[in-house]
């Protein structure tokens, strides 16, 4: 008996070992292979700017204050340069990595302790091979670390409001325990603890992103408690010392930035409020865009995103409905909210992202496993579509790449090929009545697809690095002593990799007056035609924008004295 209990341990250490290897891979996997986006520099350049001027309280991007955004993402990235000694893509891009790890041991943790172990592997599997975690785990911005706050808000919020024992202490409990108010001391000190991490996590979301965690958490919960009539476990839920915890986290950065802007908040009004009623920054996303967006983030599992949205209704899984229901109420609420809200960008969809991973990995084991709410049949038949699904894209997929270029072909092939062995040998080993090993193989088949996806098509999915290029190429042309100046514009792209603040300047005649001080000047895409134009300037340097780049990958440096640079001498130089 305890040879079993032993083997059993090593057995879970072995499958959660080789669960969080995958995990780790899959969000570090070339995490600084592609140059930062636009909206990365955002936090790349503060963070970098934090470090530069010490003052971690009012954040600056090029020299002006970066008020838009609670700066907790800022302050990851800076404390870890600290340790690598500058600000790059891993720097930027690693705590995102690392917060996409922590949802998936947060819901491993949670997930064993409502339902199974073998649930809960096979839940944070599908969190770990989902596009969601990892398109996000490789992006610096603040998205990711608001994720896995949110998550935390709502499986700790769970498991205080349905305290759950472990086998260890339904086995060690004394037959009269203490109690508190009808609930034993163990149960109490969980609750109390599961209770604080809620708060807590509550409190550092709306520090990551806020204010999008207030209607993120408090819709749903506040639907949930409503349907499931647990009133009366508010109070148990350290409501007044919660509530301080709160206010202490997310209070003290936004009152002193109010009072050093002698409160003069129209900022955080057009960000907070106005962007909810679509009057700023709106976008051009019709209603319908995460309906689209949910399948797009749940791949490759997006067959069974339609049966996770109706299987908790159905009492065929008794003891799990609740979980079920609670994670339907999170993602539906919070789907709505974002419907709704009119202003929409597809990583808002992200922090939902946890709930369906849940759903569909608890479908997952009933038809690999149990068996009770699907039968074999209905199992065959989904694994034959999965299998016509993939063998079919992949052919799909290889007609396009030869149509439109063969530079990708032999990628392309590898990739298409080990998909389909995968595939096979997944489907082989659930027709022989190996699941676990299936599924262990689907996990790590799919890991594999990303890596050879991610070699096969890196230059593709660099979009950002002609700005780059651009940008480090004005580094060797511009003498580190001298100073740059932009016109009317500069991008973050641009800034970050240039390495030091760009002063802009929108007015020609202020202009002229500092190039004839002898100092560089720098425009980019349509701004370079209007120097152009003006005989005053004389261009030095200049990159054409390629087909199908960004703009802000071209431009143009002017100089009064400087000797004129062709492209390919400033490559070699």
């Amino acid at each position: 008996m305890e040879n079993n209990q032993n083997n059993l341990k090593r057995t879970k250490y072995t499958v959660v070992c080789g669960l969080l290897i995958l995990c780790v891979i899959n969000a570090c996997w070339m995490l600084s292979d592609r140059a930062l986006g636009s909206h990365e520099c955002f936090v790349s350049v503060a963070a970098r700017e934090m470090l530069a001027s010490g003052d971690w309280v009012v954040p600056t991007l090029n020299g002006q204050p970066r008020l838009n955004k609670t700066p907790l993402s800022y302050w990851l990235v800076a404390s870890f340069a600290k340790i690598t000694g500058r600000v790059d893509e891993f720097t930027a891009r690693f705590p995102s990595a690392v917060f996409a790890v922590l949802t998936a041991i947060s819901i491993l943790y949670f997930v064993n302790q409502w339902l199974s172990f073998r649930i809960a592997v096979l839940c944070t599997g599908v969190w770990t091979t989902s596009l969601a975690f990892i398109r996000n785990s490789h992006m610096a911005r603040p998205d990711m670390v608001l994720t896995f706050f949110i998550t935390l808000c709502f499986l700790s919020f769970f498991s205080a409001v349905n305290p759950v024992k472990s086998l260890h202490q339904r086995l060690t409990i004394p037959p009269y325990p203490r109690t508190f108010n009808g609930v034993n001391s163990s149960e109490r000190r969980r609750q109390v603890a599961y209770s604080l991490i809620f708060w807590v996590s509550f409190g550092l979301a709306n520090l990551a992103k806020g204010p999008a965690p207030l209607p993120l958490v408090l819709i749903p919960l506040f639907f949930f408690i409503i349907i499931s009539r647990k009133w009366s476990v508010l109070p148990k839920l350290m409501p007044i010392i919660g509530s301080v915890i709160f206010l202490v986290i997310v209070l003290p950065w936004p009152l002193i930035i109010a009072n050093k802007l002698n409160w003069d908040l129209i900022l955080w009004k057009h960000e907070f409020v106005d962007r909810l009623f679509g009057t700023y920054a709106r976008g051009r996303y019709p209603f319908y865009h995460y309906f689209l967006m949910m399948f797009k983030y749940v791949t490759p599992w997006v067959i069974f995103l339609p049966m996770a949205l109706a299987a908790p209704f159905y009492k065929v899984w008794k003891k799990k409905q609740p979980v079920m229901k609670f994670l339907w109420i999170w993602f539906a609420l919070d789907f709505i909210f974002l419907t709704v809200n009119l202003c929409k960008r597809q990583h808002y969809i992200l922090p939902l992202i946890p709930a369906m991973a849940i759903l569909i990995g608890i479908l997952l084991e009933d038809m690999a496993f149990t068996r009770k709410a699907y039968s074999p049949d209905f199992v065959k038949r989904t694994l034959q579509s999965y299998i016509v699904i993939i063998i079919g894209g992949t052919i799909v997929g290889l007609i396009c790449v030869a149509v439109l270029g063969s530079q990708f072909l032999a990628g392309t092939i590898i990739f298409s090929i080990e998909a389909i062995i995968m595939t096979l040998i997944v489907s082989v080993f659930f027709a022989t009545g190996k699941p676990g090993v299936a599924c262990g193989m689907c996990f790590a088949g799919i890991v594999g697809w990303v890596m050879i996806f991610t070699l096969t098509f890196s230059d593709v999915l660099d979009v950002s690095r002609e700005a780059r290029d651009f940008a480090q190429k004005t580094v060797q042309i511009v003498p580190q002593s001298d100073k740059l100046v932009a016109y009317e514009d500069i991008s973050t792209r641009f800034v970050q990799y240039f390495g030091k603040v760009v002063p802009v300047i929108k007015d020609v005649s202020t202009l002229h007056e500092h190039y004839q001080q002898g100092e560089w000047i720098v425009a980019i895409s349509g701004r370079v035609k209007k120097l152009d134009k003006d005989n005053r300037f004389r261009k030095v340097f200049y990159r054409e924008r390629k087909e199908g780049v960004k703009e802000d990958a071209s431009g143009a440096l002017f100089h009064i004295t400087a000797p004129i640079v062709k492209c390919s001498d400033a490559i070699n130089r």
